[in-house]
């Protein structure tokens, strides 16, 4: 099996969600959060790959698309979105901290092995990290409204420690930090801004995440997934509409 960070912190939300998700593979369209988020994305791999990332922002909005999941919920207009991300990188060279690029958009998969107790799990960890730079920091894009507010702190942890641990495995060393890349788009009254937020991770929050990986592991190998729903996140579910558990 292979685990993501998405695919844990998806059942840790419901098992019932990552049923539909996972194992009936249901595909949703993108909020227009995510959307607008994909297309920054693609916009700065194509800027630290030297590129014009308004051509990756132009393809990310308007090119074709090969998937359900990769499709904006109707409702999205993508000029606009393309009209908020030009404001972003008109001012993001002279507001952005500087990134000496080492690795950009880098996928990988890795075993996963508790560095303490050496127990390896009969799962694979993969995913796509979207830097790492000539001073050991892995850095994590990260759009948004407004400042981060702290709501998604834990499952920003755990990813920061999923992908230190994957540096650890790669480079045999911790990284210098993890940094998450804010980048808050702007509005009529306010232009966009960067608000960096600086992570130093350990050996113990690389060996929690090796070990909530095998909880969420076992318990899928063990079928606790469709009829085991916690109900805890039904609002901001993309299935609760055909979803019988919900609490709607």
């Amino acid at each position: 099996m292979k685990l993501s960070v998405t695919k844990v912190l998806t059942y840790l939300d419901c098992p019932r969600k990552y049923w539909y998700s996972y194992e009936l593979k249901i595909q949703t369209k993108k909020s227009e959060g995510f959307f607008f988020g994909s297309a920054v994305h693609e916009g700065l791999e194509n800027y630290y790959l030297g590129k014009d990332p308004m051509e990756g922002v132009k393809q990310a909005l308007f090119g074709e698309k090969d998937r359900l999941s990769e499709e904006a919920r109707e409702g999205v207009d993508p000029y606009k979105l393309f009209s908020e991300a030009k404001r972003i990188f008109e001012i993001y060279n002279q507001k952005a901290p500087y990134f000496e690029p080492v690795l950009v958009e880098h996928r990988f998969e890795i075993d996963l092995i508790n560095p303490e107790t050496k127990e390896k799990l009969p799962a694979t960890f993969v995913g796509k990290i979207d830097l790492i730079t000539a001073n050991a920091e892995v850095v994590d894009h990260k759009t948004a409204s407004g400042s981060p507010n702290g709501f998604f702190d834990d499952k920003n942890e755990f990813q920061a420690s999923g992908y230190t641990y994957f540096y650890l495995t790669k480079f045999g060393k911790l990284p210098s930090a993890f940094i998450f890349n804010n980048i808050i788009k702007g509005n009529t009254r306010r232009e966009p801004r960067i608000e960096p937020k600086v992570l130093e991770l350990q050996l113990g929050d690389v060996c929690m995440f090796v070990e909530k990986c095998k909880y969420v592991l076992d318990a899928i190998l063990r079928g606790e997934t469709r009829d085991y729903p916690t109900n805890n996140h039904c609002r901001f579910c993309p299935y609760k509409d055909i979803c019988s558990y919900c609490n709607k």
